[in-house]
């Protein structure tokens, strides 16, 4: 269900959305797990349904794990002047021109908003183009445009700015709702287009070579082919000839020419897998060729140009590497390590499993190595309606043939087997989860193929059931539970308090102060053993309540029942 955030200084457009609009799930500053529609605090005017200025929705965002699927944004803002944007203009702005800031304010959160999250798509609510003037060139931005704002209106414009969304995607790529994909997304798009090389780091089964060849490539608008070449499969007797090419004779076996990766990857882009494996000569003539844009052949003395763009992956550490002398620091800096990417690893994008899986599972159901297997499934169990295979489906829940489709297959995990794959480590990354998916789909198809005839009806929904006993027999032995880390260091007394904490950096202040709170909550936590009303007390005072430290942490992600067994 895609979630939304609004913002508005008025809650009459959040509350439309809650009682027209319950296809959207929201993201409220209350930090609920349960949804507002079964809230205790809903008929009571609660202010947290949505954000009413920039400062409250850079809160919310910040303190949620994944950013929302889209904003909806109002143009007009009567807030007080400290909670207008910018603030430099706002706090000397006279009368007349605070006014015109607040008629406007929206446009200015727009461009905060993009500057923050350049990838966050945004419905805009505005009655007449005169009140926007030019408006933003963004494929991500769009206007709802209506004197009135009615509820129909605003639900085509959010849908039409989703399908857009998902329609943007890099070819097969399902870039998911984590900020590090978020960031590295906006990252590959802008070094796309830059002529300097590009230095991936990840895990093996991460993607990195995915990213090169269906994000790098095309968008580098580079007219020469794409080169892909694992380094780590080449032997090191054949490695000066695999990049720089060889004349006939140069060496045993060498029958005729032949022209490098380098050569070939001439005008285009060329992808050196697992570049670590290079040893210190190859190394320099590797320098030498990035810096010159031509190579020399083994055994020739002819230098032919080769300047393709390069993408260097590797799944170690490069400057570990270069402190231990086993890989050259020149080298390391002509690979442009400023701008290097981060691929981050699935045990870091749990939130995205669920639609990770479904989109491996989509993809095993159209793959022509099971094409066989679904047209004989097909053949015994047709659909009740004309086959349709992009709209296959993955549901999570009990499976039953009434929540199916009733034109396309219906695979059903239960919630068990949800929670399993999500605290499963991943230790193959993508790559592991793509083989789970196809060999989940083999077995449920062979399955029901290999049933004797029970008398099934001709024509019914295609259900495949994947038992829980599936998944563990895909997945090994349930992951040891790893103990909790120890928190911060603290020490000293109530009103005395010294906590060490660990700064890291983020993308707003927001995020910041979220993380040392969290670190601050969580060493308090651990001084006092798990016991709420003692934290309570020397945070607020005799007499504050529990349950307002509870709050905090479940919206800082600091769940009791993580927490206690290292309390």
């Amino acid at each position: 269900m895609p979630r939304l955030l609004v913002i508005d200084d008025r809650d009459q457009t959040i509350e439309m959305c809650h009682r027209h609009l319950p296809q959207f799930d929201y993201v409220t500053r209350c930090g609920k797990p349960h949804p507002c529609q079964v809230c205790e605090e809903r008929e009571k005017g609660c202010p947290l349904k949505c954000a009413h200025d920039y400062f409250e929705a850079a809160e919310a965002l910040g303190r949620e794990g994944s950013l929302p699927d889209l904003v909806v944004l109002d143009l007009h803002f009567a807030v007080p002047a400290a909670r207008l944007l910018p603030k430099d203009r706002a706090e000397a702005a006279e009368p007349g021109a605070l006014e015109d800031l607040r008629r406007r304010q929206g446009l200015f959160i727009l461009e905060q908003l993009r500057k923050d999250y350049p990838t966050l798509p945004v419905v805009m609510l505005t009655t007449t183009d005169a009140d926007v003037g030019e408006r933003p060139r963004d494929p991500l931005v769009h206007f709802c445009e209506n004197e009135v704002v009615d509820s129909r209106t605003l639900a085509a414009e959010i849908s039409r700015a989703l399908t857009l969304q998902h329609a943007a995607q890099e070819g097969p790529i399902f870039w998911g709702r984590a900020k590090p994909m978020a960031e590295l997304r906006r990252q590959l798009a802008v070094l796309a287009r830059s002529p300097l090389p590009v230095l991936i780091e990840g895990e093996t089964g991460t993607g990195k070579s995915f990213l090169a060849e269906h994000v790098l490539h095309p968008r580098s608008g580079a007219k020469g082919p794409l080169v892909v070449t694992d380094l780590s499969t080449v032997p090191a007797s054949l490695m000066p000839a695999h990049l720089f090419g060889s004349r006939r004779g140069s060496y045993t076996g060498s029958a005729e020419d032949h022209a490098g990766v380098f050569e070939q990857a001439h005008g285009g882009t060329l992808f050196l897998d697992e570049i670590a494996n290079l040893d210190l000569e190859l190394q320099r003539q590797l320098l030498l060729v990035l810096e010159r844009g031509a190579v020399t052949r083994l055994g020739d003395s002819r230098q032919r140009p080769a300047a393709p763009k390069v993408v260097a992956a590797t799944n170690q550490d490069l400057v570990q590497l270069v402190q231990e002398g086993r890989f050259r620091q020149d080298l390391y800096m002509r690979l442009n390590p400023a701008t290097r990417l981060r691929v981050p690893p699935l045990r870091e994008r749990a939130l995205d499993v669920p639609d990770l899986l479904a989109f491996a599972v989509a993809g095993a159901l159209g793959s022509e190595a099971l094409r066989p297997l679904v047209r004989a499934y097909l053949a015994r169990y047709p659909t009740p309606e004309d086959y349709a295979e992009e709209h296959n489906a993955v549901a999570f829940g009990k499976a039953q043939a009434r929540a199916a489709r009733r034109d396309a297959f219906s695979v059903f995990f239960s919630q068990a087997a949800l929670q399993r794959l999500r605290s499963h480590p991943w230790p193959g990354n993508h790559r592991e989860l793509k083989l789970l998916a196809t060999n989940a789909v083999v077995f449920s198809l062979v399955q029901q193929l290999d049933a004797p005839d029970d008398g099934r009806s001709q024509r019914a929904p295609a259900v495949l059931a994947v038992s829980d006993q599936l998944v563990e027999q895909l997945l090994g032995k349930p992951a040891a539970q790893v103990p909790a880390a120890p928190g911060p260091a603290i020490s000293g007394r109530s009103g005395e308090r010294r906590v060490e904490i660990a700064l890291k950096p983020g993308q707003t202040f927001a995020e910041i102060s979220a993380d040392v709170e969290r670190q601050y909550l969580l060493a308090l936590f651990q001084a006092h053993g798990g016991d709420l009303d003692l934290m309570a007390r020397e945070l607020f005072g005799p007499g504050a309540s529990r349950r307002k430290v509870h709050l905090r942490m479940n919206q800082l992600g600091l769940r009791l029942r993580n927490l206690r067994p290292s309390a």
